[in-house]
């Protein structure tokens, strides 16, 4: 901008030598005005001046009595700044001529205000930025738009791997783009097959459990009136034990799993292990108060609910002398906590049991293979079990299992 602007005084540089010409008497005149009415106007900011050698000025109406310097550098034309009649800055274009006839050299100036220029530099520094930041902003937003629509498939996949973890379906089947479609083929390869291995393994240790029972069956039923049947009868008592014990554990884990679980309310599963424990140890008339309230759920299959509590409530049930007490809260975490007033556990006795099919007392059932089951279970869950003392006396033992975005209470 600011060289066209030189270009433009130099335009009216040029036409003020075209119009200066020399008189009959040998001095300078000015054959017709520029057609500028600005060089008319006084003080307008736009103004020309001709000195010659014997240093006569010729000047624009709009310089009025002023006068501008004369820098006398040779015949190239030239453009520089120098301060106005009024304190301007003026933006000068200015040459030096020689005339046939005339010594010395006539020099030629052509001066404009410099802030018209700043003007259309701030209107032009505005314009560009209004441009620019309406540029940035419509670009921000097409980059929100094309991520938003770009995303839109992986926020469906996500939406369908939610459902597959609520059970709501087995596999992917949205449609997804080419770009993630072999993603979602691998997953649901991956999904097929592992639910193909759970049923193997399901479909195992069933048979295995069989097999194996059948045998210890029938060597009880030989031994019968052996000599050495009890001595007998206890190794085949510890080795059914032992059987259901390994048994019982690969089957909560091939059985288990987050994964393809559902959503299940906790409340009407305690209340149907509550009517069972009830009727089991009527002649005890053992309280159960359940605390739970209805919206609070477990994601995971209802086996695994009713295995982890229905082996601590039986374990409360047997061990407590007239009260049991089920707790369950869903905030950052599921809590849910069996507690009873029996003699409840020392924590030397609580690390006991804690271990694998270790027990306190082998005259009652209870806190052997129940606890070991439970363990594994809540370890194939994400969770913890904690055993202390309750408010009751007794013991409490404390499931804690996470809780997925979107199911707290």
């Amino acid at each position: 901008m600011l060289q066209e602007f030189g270009q433009r005084l130099d335009a009216l540089l040029r036409g003020m030598i075209a119009v200066t010409d020399i008189g009959p008497d040998g001095s300078l005149v000015i054959t017709r005005p520029l057609g500028d009415p600005r060089f008319e106007q006084i003080f307008s900011g736009w103004y020309w001046q001709v000195a010659e050698p014997s240093g006569r000025l010729i000047r624009s109406r709009s310089l009025w009595d002023s006068t501008l310097p004369v820098h006398d550098d040779g015949a190239e034309m030239r453009r520089h700044e120098i301060s106005g009649p009024r304190g301007e800055t003026l933006l000068v274009a200015e040459r030096d001529l020689h005339f046939p006839g005339m010594t010395g050299a006539v020099h030629i100036l052509v001066a404009s205000d410099r802030r018209e220029l700043d003007e259309r530099i701030r209107s032009f520094d505005l314009l560009l930025l209004t441009a620019l930041s309406l540029f940035a902003v419509g670009m921000a937003f097409a980059v929100v738009l094309q991520v938003r629509y770009g995303l839109n498939p992986l926020r469906a996949m996500t939406t369908d791997l939610a459902g597959i973890r609520r059970g709501d379906s087995q596999r992917l089947n949205g449609q997804y783009p080419q770009e993630i479609a072999p993603l979602a083929e691998a997953m649901n390869a991956v999904l097929e097959h592992d639910a193909a291995l759970i049923e193997r393994a399901r479909t195992h240790v069933g048979n295995l459990a069989h097999s194996l029972k059948t045998p210890l069956a029938v060597l009880r039923a030989e031994l019968r009136d052996s000599p050495n049947k009890p001595a007998v009868d206890e190794q085949i008592r510890i080795m059914t034990r032992l059987i259901e014990h390994h048994l019982a554990r690969a089957s909560a884990t091939a059985g288990s799993g987050r994964a393809l679980g559902g959503q299940i309310a906790v409340r009407p599963v305690v209340e149907e292990i509550s009517a069972v424990l009830g009727r089991i140890h009527s002649s005890r008339r053992i309280g159960i108060d359940i605390r739970i309230s209805p919206d609070v759920q477990f994601l995971g299959g209802r086996e695994d609910l009713e295995e982890m509590l229905g082996n601590l409530m039986e374990n409360a049930c047997k061990w407590a002398r007239s009260q049991v007490r089920v707790t369950a809260a869903a905030t950052e975490q599921l809590v849910m906590c069996v507690e009873d007033d029996g003699p409840g556990l020392s924590p030397d006795q609580a690390a006991r049991v804690s271990r694998r099919g270790a027990r306190l007392d082998e005259a009652m059932p209870g806190w052997g293979l129940g606890l070991g089951i439970v363990t594994d279970l809540v370890a194939v869950n994400g969770g913890t079990l904690t055993l202390d003392r309750s408010e009751l006396g007794g013991l409490r033992a404390t499931l804690t299992l996470p809780v997925p975005a979107g199911l707290l209470s």
